[in-house]
């Protein structure tokens, strides 16, 4: 991985990153939310920082709001689950690019929709002994796809996802 003078801002913006005629270019917002594309490691990881941070604000500025609503806690909790399905789907963008770049498609992104779906109704779930359960069944599945996702290395050269983002 030859990765001389290239600081974390350049490689959040791709800027620099070119290849034999083809040049990585994503914008932060398409890398957020586009689902086609490559990411190699450090990328991912400062993504996953950044949309952690935008999460926990994002959060508190949802959740403000819904706690002064009469509501019961089941319908807090579904309100609060609608809310956060953009910041599940950036993360979701995020982690199939991170497949893309290691050469994975079809059947690992399949799985990362079903780790996706099992997330969403861990965050529906009630305070009760299956949310326990619930945990193990989203927090196991998502282990293999995390760990492979910052620790394998991507595809050298361009894939047929893309132009390598390291160039």
């Amino acid at each position: 991985m030859n990765m001389d003078n290239t600081d974390l801002s350049a490689a959040v913006s791709g800027v620099g990153n070119e290849t034999f005629g083809e040049q990585w270019n994503m914008s932060l917002v398409e890398q957020l939310t586009s689902l086609e594309g490559r990411l190699n490691r450090l990328r991912f990881l400062s993504l996953q920082i950044i949309v952690f941070v935008i999460s926990i604000i994002y959060g508190i500025i949802i959740a403000i709001p819904l706690i002064f609503l009469p509501v019961s806690f089941t319908i807090f909790n579904i309100l609060l689950t609608i809310a956060a399905l953009p910041i599940i789907y950036v993360n979701y963008a995020v982690l199939v690019k991170r497949l893309q770049d290691t050469g994975r498609g079809e059947g690992w992104i399949t799985y990362a929709q079903v780790v996706v779906a099992l997330s969403i109704i861990y965050q529906l779930s009630i305070e009760t002994d299956l949310e326990n359960i619930l945990c193990g069944l989203y927090v196991l599945p998502a282990l293999p796809l995390y760990g492979l996702s910052f620790f394998d290395r991507g595809d050298q050269g361009s894939n047929r996802f893309g132009p390598d983002p390291l160039g």
